[in-house]
């Protein structure tokens, strides 16, 4: 055969794999081989690790359907600065239609059931044709010098958090249309390609895109300084966004400390050892965007992180290790009278917010002593695995399964 031949044979075999789909770049948050994974291992083993045996046609997803048909709200308003106020807040319910909704997409990728994701996309595309959650107040912008809306300052204006604050309610409706953004691209991105609905939900995202502040400079919290959304826009968009992943994890590899200590996280009072999970978990999400991208991450990095675990591990067992660093009370109260009290649930299973490094850290650290701490307290009923509003997709489920096949 001759060359011309042989190279016009390549290209057509090349166009065909694109348009099918079957050559895909790899995905934001994880690697095509990660999905590849857990794709190929058997589906009772995936249902079970998932905690999913039992969430089938019957009253689990039934009454999923309940929450999620309260539908987004069109506004979100009333949360204070402490965000204890939840029952008064005007569209909060949309948190739960958002966790639900959640689950059954991680129930219908897991079983790619496909009457289940035609259902799970129109609901979609309704949420994108009516708006939703676009009437609530914009705090941010993308002009640089101008962060934060005059009706949007003074929170934290009560010391107890009690004092209306806008931005809380900017914030929640940003996270939950984020977290809706990053599940579409993982469940929905070769999904019925040539649906017209796809240019409606994309059109909504892109309005929200508007919304957050540009990243300049970096800090744990608020989706890593917008740092996150912002990256993840260019990668929608098809830019080239490899430039911000690098600034990313440099950025974030200086606020993970030598001791451990996540940068003004750990000394968050008696919300330090909450404030310092978090932050573990943007920095292991940090990770694996590395891993899916190709980017070398930095020296210490994952040196300086798994010392930030082992202060985690060591402050779940006995409270009073974070003590050193709480009792700076950094934008927190810090009790006096009980200084080693930290408020945070005593059962990892409870955790639903960025609890997909305790997942992320069994798969890429089996022998660790803390992956096999946490592989003996979480169980299958854990709502980490199928819950995580901090990046939308409940991942932990997929890094259990492989961890643990």
């Amino acid at each position: 055969m001759k060359l011309k031949e042989l190279i016009l044979i390549s290209i057509g075999a090349l166009s065909f794999l694109l348009i099918t789909g079957i050559a895909k770049a790899d995905g934001f948050f994880m690697s095509t081989k990660i999905e590849q994974e857990f794709n190929s291992l058997p589906l009772d083993h995936k249902k079970s690790t998932c905690g999913l045996n039992d969430y089938n046609k019957g009253p689990d997803i039934d009454y999923a359907w309940e929450v999620i048909n309260q539908d987004l709200a069109y506004e979100i308003k009333g949360y204070n600065s402490r965000m204890d106020n939840k029952e008064e807040v005007l569209g909060s319910h949309s948190e739960d239609v958002f966790n639900d909704y959640s689950n059954l997409l991680l129930y219908a990728y897991v079983t790619q059931d496909k009457k289940l994701k035609e259902q799970l996309f129109s609901k979609l595309h309704t949420w994108a044709e009516a708006k939703a959650l676009t009437g609530t107040t914009t705090c941010y912008n993308r002009n640089p010098n101008d962060k934060v809306r005059a009706h949007c300052e003074n929170e934290w204006s009560d010391p107890d958090g009690q004092d209306l604050a806008p931005i809380k309610d900017s914030y929640q409706s940003l996270i939950i249309v984020f977290g809706l953004n990053y599940s579409y691209d993982v469940v929905f991105r070769d999904f019925k390609p040539n649906d017209p609905r796809h240019e409606v939900i994309k059109k909504w995202f892109k309005g929200f895109y508007k919304k957050i502040p540009p990243s300049i400079d970096f800090y744990w919290g608020n989706q890593m300084a917008w740092f996150l959304p912002n990256t993840f826009a260019r990668y929608q968009k098809g830019q080239k966004y490899e430039g911000s992943i690098k600034s990313m994890i440099k950025k974030a590899d200086r606020h993970i400390l030598k001791d451990g200590s996540m940068k003004d996280r750990t000394t968050r009072g008696n919300n330090a050892l909450w404030y310092h999970h978090t932050a573990i978990g943007e920095a292991f999400t940090v990770l694996e965007m590395a891993y899916a991208a190709d980017i070398e991450l930095p020296k210490n990095y994952e040196k300086e992180l798994l010392l930030a675990v082992e202060l985690f591990h060591n402050a779940m067992l006995d409270n009073s290790y974070i003590t050193p660093w709480a009792k700076k009370g950094l934008r927190g109260q810090f009790n006096k009278d009980r200084p080693d009290y930290q408020n945070f649930p005593l059962s990892l299973d409870h955790i639903t917010y960025g609890g997909t490094w305790m997942f992320q850290m069994q798969y890429r650290y089996p022998n660790h002593p803390t992956s096999v701490w946490l592989s003996e307290s979480l169980s299958y009923f854990a709502e980490s695995l199928r819950t995580d509003v901090s990046v939308g997709f409940p991942m932990g489920c997929i890094y259990a399964a492989i961890a643990n096949k």
